[in-house]
């Protein structure tokens, strides 16, 4: 007697299983016990929610409103003692950075661009110094009389000899101007542009 192989179906006919997975997830949750059964409820937690958490502790403080006065006072306090009037344009803006800290900045810039660009500076009888220095000259009366302190600076003129094409001036009336410029400028004219702009800065402090 023989026996019946059962038939081989081919793997092209044999439907997947699907396995489920349970995805990860790297984020915290807090359990928290539901009603008197073992049943369990999550819910999440996030920085947010802890946030508001330390914020509601707070305002269940009996000295909450006190604090809010006292924050609120002292930033008031603040705010108006550092009042300055711009010049020119004559509106008023918050700066708490004293013209102290601006000129050590300054001091501090002036080292650094010594250091970086040492044996590149032109001499002061150079054509090019010369002219940089004689329209700085047209410049700084409008200049005193736009900004406070201005005529108090020691002003310099720094040509430097590079293919930058910059010129800036550090607080305390250091102007920098790199030989990369020049031909665009043209002329004293197009120099005198750029060092007014430059100028305009500091009359306006933005250093700070």
């Amino acid at each position: 007697m023989h026996r019946i192989r059962p038939l081989a179906v081919p793997r092209a006919f044999i439907r997947p299983q699907k396995v489920n997975v349970p995805h990860m997830q790297s984020r915290a949750y807090q359990r928290i016990p539901f009603g008197s059964s073992n049943k369990q409820q999550y819910q999440r937690f996030s920085a947010r929610s802890g946030i508001a958490q330390l914020f509601g502790r707070w305002a269940s403080r009996p000295t909450f409103y006190r604090d809010i006065g006292i924050i609120t006072a002292g930033g008031g306090t603040v705010y108006v003692l550092n009042l300055e009037e711009v010049p020119v344009s004559g509106r008023r803006r918050f700066n708490f950075i004293p013209a102290s800290v601006e000129q050590s900045l300054g001091e501090s810039t002036v080292a650094e661009i010594q250091q970086t660009y040492a044996g590149r500076f032109l001499d002061d009888n150079d054509p090019r110094s010369r002219m940089v220095k004689r329209v700085l000259e047209r410049l700084l009366p409008h200049a005193f009389e736009a900004g406070k302190g201005l005529s108090e600076m020691a002003w310099e003129v720094h040509v430097i000899d590079s293919p930058e094409m910059n010129a800036f001036v550090v607080p305390g009336g250091k102007v920098f101007v790199f030989t990369g410029i020049l031909p665009h400028c043209r002329d004293e004219d197009g120099v005198a542009a750029v060092l007014g702009h430059e100028v305009a800065h500091v009359i306006a402090r933005h250093t700070a």
